[in-house]
């Protein structure tokens, strides 16, 4: 039995745990707060009991009495905040195996936004990823039924099932204004928490980790990846001398992992403090002195507005410690701890239960944890000598079509006669940009880098800080 399984587990938000906006759960708070009565308990259990009597005296048909207690009692939760929730036997099954590490379905991390299931992240090279599913995109149908229907659980549960088989999802995306039909199939999906290389050249050698979850796997395969990164780096005659951490569009997961994780880089002090309603019940997590430690080395963590929960304690530490430089968005901004309890032999209750704060004593619940560099994300265009200087604006774009489309109603006979000056033009054109290239990479000292920095900009800004810093650190 499951439940037996997660008596009194403190955890924070899942891969795919429902959220909804931080705006809407204070306007929740307020309004219940208007609400608040002196009533004894005894008045509501009496309301309660007499809609239930009254359903089964004079309801038409004979009703389901546990269903109808299932969604009361989720109703009853729901009208908390948007992650206390109610959970049968096969909930629990289900939000459990999120944890295990491996399921069937198409690989996306997710939250409940306004009636749709958007897409926090899909997993690299799994069903929705090949798909073009992309972060922010809106799944709002599922197999022909639309999602603000059938409910969130519902529908997480119709995009998972047996390998091989076919999915229907209308997806809205994030660049388009129309829904878009889609059909894959699904997969084992394994969850692997950890990514990443090492980024090396000449100068210095940076390791690149990313943490995508924080599963029951996430510090070991952590410690696994930093210990495979120095021996990559020695192959080289050199240590790692910086980390880039990413936890970007990282949803978050099991408290203790974010703990362990803040651990391995801190070497002592307050990584998160919980405050409950009860003050028995308050809790301050510390790093241990004598535990195994990363190389302590320059570090920067890149976050976003996708980076939520456990991903926050993380920064949070790291960025009150002064171990390392936030870069990048502002973080989601979710600063509550709920509790999993077993109510009886088959159901159990998430309930919110305390607030987490960083070390400094820095709410971030509804807030986020602010980056010390402010960086949005964006494509990252390279010169070439024709281009170096050039900005492309949608004018400039329009001018270039325009004058395209004239030069291609000319007389083709005149195209001809330009066609032999046109093809040496060409070849000398491409052996200057050629030249060019040679040029700046020598003058970089072989400064070739991975297509990670060619494409993603807040990664290449985070690089090149990093890398900045320890060469700074290597003047005398």
């Amino acid at each position: 039995m499951y439940l037996k399984r997660i008596l009194l587990l403190i955890i924070l938000i899942l891969q795919i745990v429902i959220l909804s906006t931080t705006s809407a759960f204070a306007k929740t708070t307020s309004k219940d707060e208007n609400k608040l009565s002196n009533k004894p308990n005894s008045y509501y259990y009496k309301q309660f009991k007499e809609v239930f009597e009254r359903i089964q005296e004079n309801y038409v048909q004979e009703p389901d009495l546990q269903d109808m207690t299932d969604e009361a009692v989720s109703g009853m939760l729901r009208s908390l905040d948007p992650y206390s929730e109610y959970y049968t036997d096969e909930d629990l099954e289900f939000f459990l195996s999120n944890t295990e590490g491996e399921f069937g379905g198409i690989g996306v991390q997710i939250i409940y936004d306004n009636g749709a299931v958007k897409v926090i992240s899909p997993i690299d090279d799994l069903p929705a990823y090949k798909a073009g599913i992309r972060a922010g995109d809106y799944i709002i149908g599922v197999n022909g039924e639309l999602v603000s229907n059938m409910g969130f659980k519902k529908a997480v549960r119709e995009m998972r099932g047996k390998p091989g088989t076919v999915l229907n999802l209308l997806v809205l995306k994030v660049d388009e204004n129309k829904p878009k039909e889609i059909e894959l199939k699904r997969e084992i999906v394994k969850i692997k928490p950890i990514k990443y290389h090492l980024e090396e050249n000449k100068e210095v050698n940076i390791a690149y980790i990313r943490i995508s979850a924080f599963n029951k796997t996430t510090i070991r395969e952590l410690k696994k990846a930093v210990k495979e990164l120095e021996k990559q780096s020695k192959e080289k005659n050199k240590n790692i001398e910086g980390i880039i951490l990413d936890v970007r569009s990282n949803p978050g997961g099991v408290l203790d992992q974010a703990a362990h994780v803040s651990e391995y880089f801190l070497d002592h002090g307050t990584i998160v403090k919980i405050k409950a309603k009860n003050k028995k019940d308050d809790m301050v997590i510390s790093a241990g002195r004598f535990v195994e430690k990363a190389p302590k080395v320059p570090m920067v963590v890149l976050i976003n507005g996708g980076s939520a929960s456990a991903s926050e304690i993380v920064a949070g530490a790291l960025q009150d410690h002064a171990r390392a430089i936030i870069v990048g968005t502002t973080s989601f901004g979710k600063g509550l701890v709920q509790t999993f309890t077993p109510i009886n032999d088959r159901a159990a209750v998430k309930l919110t239960t305390a607030k987490y704060f960083t070390p400094n004593g820095t709410s971030i619940n509804g807030k986020g944890i602010k980056p010390d560099i402010y960086i949005e994300s964006a494509k990252v265009e390279y010169a070439t000598e024709d281009n170096k200087d050039s900005k492309f604006t949608s004018s400039s774009v329009k001018s270039y079509l325009k004058k395209y489309n004239k030069e291609e109603n000319k007389e083709e006979g005149k195209e001809k006669k330009k066609s032999s000056k046109d093809k040496k033009e060409k070849k000398n054109k491409k052996a200057k940009n050629n030249k060019y290239k040679e040029d700046k990479d020598k003058n970089k000292g072989a400064y070739v880098m991975s297509a990670k920095y060619k494409e993603d900009y807040q990664y290449a800004r985070a690089y090149d800080l990093i890398r900045g810093l320890i060469i700074a650190n290597k003047q005398p």
